[in-house]
C-alpha cells in the first residue's frame, strides 16, 4: 500500500503526529490504542522530516544535499555531516 501527500500535508501530518505523542507522554493511553497508533503511523510511513537549509546569497530554504539554491541558482557549500543524536561520530 502507497499513500502519496503534498508538502503541506505531510508538514501537518508530522506536527498531528507529535502533538499526540506528546499527549501520550503526558497521560498514557491503553495498550490497545498504543498498538493502534504504531500501526496507524506505519501506515502513514512519514519517515523523518527533511535536512532542510538556508542559501546564504538569497535566504531561500531548501535541501540540505542541495548544491544549487533552487531560487537564485548559487552554487552552495556541502555542510559537514549534522551530529547524531545519542552518538559521538
Amino acid at each position: 500500500m502507497s499513500i502519496n501527500y503534498g508538502d503541506k500535508s505531510v508538514t501537518t501530518l508530522r506536527s498531528l503526529v507529535a502533538a499526540i505523542e506528546r499527549q501520550f507522554t503526558t497521560v498514557p493511553p491503553p495498550e490497545q490504542l498504543r498498538a493502534a497508533w504504531a500501526e496507524m503511523i506505519d501506515v502513514l510511513a512519514l519517515g523523518p522530516p527533511p535536512e532542510l537549509r538556508t542559501c546564504p546569497t538569497c535566504g531561500e530554504i531548501g535541501m540540505r544535499a542541495a548544491t544549487r539554491c533552487i531560487r537564485c541558482w548559487s552554487s552552495l557549500a556541502p555542510l559537514p555531516p549534522e551530529p547524531r543524536a545519542g552518538g559521538s561520530s
